[in-house]
């Protein structure tokens, strides 16, 4: 019985607090962004931090906004943006990391206050995506349709949502032969962990079905599709769903754990138009500059007044810009782990990927 206790509660720290962080940014955008509107993918379930990447438009593409989800605590939403940066910041309390033509491709900023509607907007997004999950197997991937004016109102560029039900996977060996056979970020297992932690699962997530999609025929066939289901169906069937073939990946994802604290690591492939990273903090956050076997990484030390904000108690991450990857490790908020923790788990990566 204890044995069942210490596992559920250990799984119900994958989804702590994901209540209110869905889409806590959805009324934080500059005007342009909310010209473009939003993609609103999972991000009720994908991964660590808020990010925002600044991407250069394509001829005839006006820019894109994708949420992609993955597991963890709290949501990593990428935002492809054009026009001005995401939010002003005062460069002695935050980061700017340039490449060598003198251009900012990583940042840390502010994260913007939350506010009534973001908090409404994201308890019912949050609620559908959960049911629509629950009816998805392990390692399916679906499009939906909500009937519910409440939350389409504010997203009737692209009403169509996606969802994703992770197939965990308990081994290292098989995280890394699911990775190889979606062309997901390979990475290494690290070897030097804090004492005790393990290896206690990993996935990879998909590339969104239908990239850019306000501009795909596609994604409007798909989403009239579903549309006409549910002008059709009775009255009081409110989630219409379709399944997706998918076999390709740009995020690998792999936690650690030791009884209920845990590391993650995730690695995510950016595109070659992504021009900038902002990394958001709160006000309160300690940032800081590291360099670790010769690339320039950030370390983010939450504050006791802003960890309800936060993906855990430490982040550190990188950009390998050869490759265009994203790394991240983070811990939990409760963690006893500390910098030089991360920094160990960092330069075996970086070992890894320089070989």
């Amino acid at each position: 019985m204890r044995e069942l206790q210490n596992r559920t509660q250990k799984q119900s720290l994958k989804y702590t607090d994901l209540q209110d962080r869905g889409f806590k940014n959805m009324d934080k955008l500059t005007e342009l962004e909310n010209a473009l509107k939003i993609q609103a993918f999972d991000v009720s379930d994908k991964v660590m931090e808020q990010v925002y990447q600044k991407a250069t438009p394509k001829k005839g593409n006006i820019g894109k906004i994708h949420f992609q989800p993955r597991i963890t605590v709290p949501i990593m939403i990428l935002l492809f943006v054009v026009g001005a940066s995401v939010t002003g910041y005062a460069a002695s309390q935050y980061l700017e990391f340039r490449n060598s033509k003198g251009d900012v491709v990583l940042n840390t900023a502010k994260t913007p206050a939350e506010t009534d509607a973001s908090k409404t907007h994201s308890s019912t997004y949050t609620r559908w995506n959960e049911e629509a999950k629950n009816r998805l197997q392990p390692g399916e991937y679906a499009a939906y349709y909500v009937k519910d004016d409440s939350m389409n109102q504010n997203n009737l560029s692209n009403l169509a949502l996606f969802a994703y039900k992770p197939a965990e996977l308990s081994s290292f060996n098989s995280l890394q032969d699911e990775i190889k056979r979606t062309e997901a970020p390979l990475f290494s297992n690290p070897t030097h962990l804090p004492d005790g932690y393990q290896f206690e699962f990993g996935y990879v997530y998909p590339i969104a079905a239908y990239p850019g999609m306000m501009n795909k025929k596609e994604y409007r066939a798909l989403t009239d599709k579903l549309m006409q289901q549910a002008k059709a169906a009775p009255k009081g069937e409110n989630l219409f769903i379709q399944k997706l073939n998918w076999n390709k990946s740009d995020s690998s994802f792999a936690r650690y754990a030791r009884g209920n604290d845990y590391v993650n690591i995730t690695v995510t492939k950016y595109t070659p138009e992504v021009t900038k990273t902002t990394i958001m903090q709160n006000e309160q956050d300690s940032a800081e500059q590291l360099t670790i076997k010769g690339t320039k990484a950030y370390y983010i030390r939450a504050s006791e007044a802003s960890r309800p904000l936060e993906a855990g108690k430490n982040r550190l991450g990188w950009l390998d810009e050869k490759r265009h990857l994203h790394y991240n490790i983070s811990d939990n908020q409760d963690s006893p782990l500390t910098k030089d923790d991360l920094v160990k788990i960092a330069e075996d990566l970086l070992n890894a990927s320089l070989q």
